[in-house]
């Protein structure tokens, strides 16, 4: 039996808490996004709806770190930028994942362009 802490995402370890995560805030912003407030009454309680959204959401994060720092649970593995592209053909987040990538060499390729001639000068 290994001694390691269980490797636990913020998401399970807010789900298993029932605690509330900046996916839920989001939702919640993106839905009242929709539509224009009907009454003041409706946009003063979607406002703080968001604010207690938004603070039980950082309350989330920090309870995640100390637990990480108390070693009680390890973070989840982040995965690269080349793992996310070399992913399934069909997602958006592969398709994005390597535009950018392609971006990031177009940069470098440039940048070294621009240092061989500034050096040739």
């Amino acid at each position: 039996m290994s001694d390691a802490p269980p490797v636990q995402s913020l998401t399970a370890f807010a789900k298993a808490r029932g605690l509330v995560t900046m996916a839920d805030a989001r939702g919640h912003i993106h839905a009242g996004l929709r539509c224009a407030p009907p009454t003041k009454r409706f946009r003063r309680w979607y406002e703080a709806e968001t604010r207690r959204l938004l603070a039980e959401a950082d309350q989330t994060a920090r309870a995640y770190g100390a637990a990480i720092e108390a070693g009680r649970i390890a973070a989840s593995p982040r995965a690269t930028l080349e793992q996310i592209a070399e992913g399934h053909p069909d997602l958006a987040s592969t398709h994005a994942a390597r535009r950018v990538i392609e971006k990031r060499r177009a940069r470098r390729n440039a940048e070294r362009m621009d240092h061989d001639a500034n050096a040739q000068s």
